[in-house]
């Protein structure tokens, strides 16, 4: 006669041996490691040896300053991200370099740039109307991924494209800071 065995007993016959013989558990003292300090998120994958030659050109620029320059534009141009989301002129302002905001003040010059507008009979009357109209359209949303030396001091910040680079910004270097420089329209 075949025994068989019960579901209860199965399970009994489980915890039995499951629950056998166990190590005895040894605690220790916390031991205290200093935490590292966070990685800046923001700088960029070392740079391709294409990107940097491409970036660079034939202006001496050392690979360790093209990523430093990089990282500074991109946070740069991240910041004015929130800047222009946010209508925010006065940090804007902060960023613009003297040259550009003096040109761009100019009644004469804001005239000209107006007829260019896509918006017909829209005037800009002074450097605010300049960043909501022009500045912030023609930035917003946009992907900037390299940056171009056109000399140590002058950079463009494009995004790449198969056939060519878009440039959304430019940017000179005074005193050791990066600031957005506006390019006065062509005569």
């Amino acid at each position: 006669m075949k025994k068989i065995f019960s579901p209860i007993y199965i399970i009994c016959l489980f915890f039995l041996f499951s629950c056998g013989t166990t190590k005895p558990v040894v605690t220790q003292e916390p031991v205290y490691e200093p935490e590292e300090p966070e990685k800046n998120e923001e700088i960029p994958a070392a740079a391709n040896d294409d990107e940097y030659l491409r970036s660079v050109n034939d202006i001496e620029v050392t690979k360790e300053t093209f990523t430093e320059d990089k990282t500074e534009i991109m946070h740069i141009i991240s910041n004015l991200a929130d800047i222009m989301a946010d209508h925010d002129y006065d940090s804007w302002v902060k960023y613009m370099d003297d040259e550009s905001v003096k040109y761009w003040s100019n009644p004469q010059n804001l005239k000209k740039a107006s007829k260019m507008l896509p918006v017909q009979g829209l005037r800009m009357n002074n450097l605010h109307d300049y960043f909501t109209y022009v500045f912030i359209p023609s930035r917003q949303g946009r992907e900037v991924d390299e940056i171009r030396y056109i000399s140590k001091d002058n950079v463009k910040a494009v995004q790449v494209s198969s056939d060519t680079d878009i440039i959304y910004y430019y940017f000179t270097k005074i005193n050791d800071k990066w600031l957005v420089h506006i390019p006065p329209l062509a005569s």
